[in-house]
């Protein structure tokens, strides 16, 4: 290794700038020390009151009132596939809004239960076309729309506010992927015509990355009472109507509910969404500036606003990916190495990801752009 101070005997400490969170608030951390001294056991009598709280917990986190919170275990792509198993009938007809890797998943996911689409293929990043969307509503094409709202491929937002205005308007149901986003982004479920979304209690929420959730609405829930499962082990119906009595039909990990619980209480004394918004704000502020300055070319797509958790950037020339991240990884610069992100599908030779997630210090992306530099060095 080269570049900045190194201690004879220390292991450098590593900063994972992924859309995943590994490096979580020392509450969340602590309940994992502990917990062998103090078990809950998941059908005991201490169960049921933790579920309730970290439930509710999570729906007055994101202002969800008239939603309920369903926890599953797995990942943001078990929460995209209990959506969509669950909340459709297998005749609704579902737009699916794909202009990146994760709205290629949604396509996937529904074609492989049999759910009639209709596919909205863009280039990644390309805003979708909001008349051309009001235009299967008004001809009545549809009956359901899927769009993912922090797309991670390009780093952009995509117009869910106005997605789903429209669905409202049109008695459209309207499913989210907010996996990237919840916790982290604004979103306001009533107003935008949310019917269900797609979550993770890892990234934005900066819990442990074996628990996830969705936020599905109460009146769906309701009608769901007649949609037949289609996803085994992750019927929402079912979840929901076991989660509401304080149990959970399948294995279900105590310790992680309480990770989360650890989770929103941080999140809480940020200030809530809010404040966790500004917290990425100001790192993506400084990062953005330290790119241009090193010469880089963020990412950019016409209509589409850059997310709050990372940057899309153009592989500069004669640099590949592979290079950059190997040097950031094996060059310790003042203590730390970093780890970053190859792009996804259809931009992985064009475009290389920064994402700024996680438990750090703001003073840690000054180390990583003295990192930066000496990579593209």
């Amino acid at each position: 290794m080269c570049g900045g101070d190194k201690t004879a005997g220390v292991s450098p400490t590593v900063v994972s700038l992924t859309p995943a969170v590994f490096h979580l608030p020392a509450a969340v951390s602590r309940v994992a020390q502990t917990y062998g001294a103090h078990p809950i056991v998941p059908r005991g009598p201490r169960f049921a009151p933790l579920l309730a709280r970290v439930r509710a917990g999570i729906v007055s986190a994101l202002g969800a009132e008239g939603y309920e919170a369903i926890l599953l275990t797995g990942t943001g792509s078990t929460a995209m596939a209990a959506v969509i198993g669950s909340c459709l009938t297998p005749q609704e007809r579902l737009l699916v809004v794909r202009n990146g890797a994760y709205g290629d998943r949604i396509l996937e996911f529904a074609q492989r239960i049999g759910q009639p689409v209709v596919d909205m293929s863009l280039p990644y990043g390309e805003r979708p076309d909001l008349a051309a969307i009001e235009q299967l509503f008004k001809a009545n094409a549809v009956d359901a729309v899927a769009a993912v709202y922090g797309g991670t491929s390009t780093c952009t937002l995509n117009p869910i506010a106005e997605i789903g205005q429209l669905a409202k308007s049109y008695g459209k149901k309207f499913l989210v992927d907010g996996v990237s986003s919840l916790f982290v982004e604004p979103m306001e479920f009533e107003a935008w015509g949310i019917s269900a979304v797609m979550g993770s209690c890892n990234k934005g929420l900066h819990s442990h990355p074996n628990l996830t959730m969705c936020l599905v609405k109460q009146s769906l829930l309701a009608e769901m009472e007649t949609i037949a499962p289609r996803a085994p082990s992750l019927e929402l119906g079912k979840l929901h109507k076991a989660q509401v009595q304080g149990s959970h039909p399948y294995t279900i990990d105590p310790m992680s509910i309480l990770m989360v619980e650890a989770a929103l209480g941080v999140l809480a004394e940020e200030g809530g969404v809010v404040g966790r918004n500004r917290i990425y704000l100001a790192r993506a502020e400084k990062l953005r500036a330290g790119y241009e300055r090193l010469g880089l070319r963020i990412a950019r797509w016409p209509g589409s606003p850059l997310a709050s958790i990372g940057t899309a950037l153009y592989l500069p020339a004669g640099k590949s990916y592979a290079q950059l991240a190997t040097t950031l990884a094996e060059t310790e610069i003042d203590g730390h190495v970093f780890e970053i992100y190859s792009a996804q599908g259809k931009l992985s030779d064009t475009v290389f990801r920064i994402f700024h997630m996680g438990e750090y210090k703001l003073e840690v992306y000054d180390v990583f752009l003295k990192a930066l530099e000496h990579a593209l060095r």
